[in-house]
């Protein structure tokens, strides 16, 4: 072999080296890139899980709110007092053993939409519309939890293969190829 096709090996070698280096920098930037979107995402699904305990508090609150008016409405029909109906309601709650029933990894609308279940009519529908009411509630909460820790999941997954592709071609780097 000549120097002269020993020389266009070597540039024939370097040059696609060098294409290489710069092909790995572009798509070590793209994974740079990648991994600030991620992370700013990341901030973004913090906000949202920041924001979703106030609202599933008010949510409570207007039930609770509703059952109280309720409660002031049924106790001006049977001329009982707020306070004794809402003590009968507490007392047939622990009696049907619902409030304490179910394994301690018992989703709270599960209980709810028992209790809501259970009770029909008169005081009892009064209670059963709580129930049900708070098992809408706490179903929307779970899901809405289960669906943050879901994207949470995702988005880090994807964050540590960007982080990965960007830290990548260190060799290349070395080499001044990169």
């Amino acid at each position: 072999m000549s120097w002269i096709a020993v020389g266009i090996s070597a540039a024939s070698f370097l040059s696609g080296a060098a294409r290489g280096g710069s092909q790995a920098k572009s798509e070590r930037k793209q994974a740079s890139i990648q991994s600030n979107y991620l992370t700013q995402q990341l901030a973004e699904l913090d906000k949202s899980e920041a924001q979703l305990n106030p609202v599933y508090e008010s949510k409570q609150k207007v039930a609770e709110e509703q059952y109280r008016e309720g409660i002031a409405g049924l106790s001006a029909e049977t001329g009982q007092s707020k306070e004794d109906l809402q003590q009968q309601f507490q007392s047939m709650v622990q009696k049907s053993g619902m409030a304490t029933s179910g394994s301690a990894n018992q989703k709270s609308s599960q209980m709810w939409r028992r209790i809501g279940s259970s009770f029909e009519r008169g005081k009892s529908g009064l209670m059963g519309r709580l129930g049900e009411k708070m098992g809408a509630v706490e179903e929307w909460y779970e899901s809405e939890k289960a669906r943050l820790n879901s994207e949470r999941m995702r988005m880090e997954n994807q964050k540590k293969q960007a982080d990965v592709r960007k830290d990548s071609g260190g060799f290349m780097r070395k080499l001044g190829m990169g």
